[in-house]
């Protein structure tokens, strides 16, 4: 029985997959999330964090509470402090992913206080290294 020539339609799926995997690379960039944290009460967390690099802290979910307090902070030294406010729009949380620097390498204590009930997502990132030059 002599061997077909392969059809083009088997070759579908691993197209798809080459394609989907060359998407997620691309998109995953060099943003690096350090921290990923929901929170819902009064929380502390550590990161480890580097100095001479450009973080980005994001807070976000719109059904979040109104007002969330954050501090960065080793020891005594504070690296960062904000209130977060849900805008009017409810769409995002204001100051939208601050950037903030460290002056020296160390174990961080992140420390979150919403004022009121409800759940929100809390992240540190490196963002991508086009953005830091």
């Amino acid at each position: 029985m002599p061997e077909q020539p392969r059809n083009s339609r088997s070759r579908i799926p691993l197209y798809i997959l080459i394609v989907l995997l060359y998407l997620f690379v691309t998109f995953q960039g060099d943003e690096k999330s350090v921290l990923s944290e929901s929170v819902s009460g009064e929380s502390n967390f550590q990161v480890y964090l580097t100095e001479g690099v450009s973080y980005e802290l994001w807070v976000e979910n719109p059904e979040g509470p109104d007002k969330i307090d954050v501090i960065i902070s080793n020891g005594s030294y504070i690296a960062f402090q904000s209130t977060f406010v849900l805008a009017r729009s409810k769409k995002r949380y204001l100051p939208y992913h601050p950037e903030f620097r460290v002056k020296e390498n160390g174990t961080y204590r992140v420390h979150a206080k919403p004022h009121n009930p409800g759940t929100f997502s809390l992240e540190i990132r490196k963002p991508k290294v086009s953005e830091q030059q």
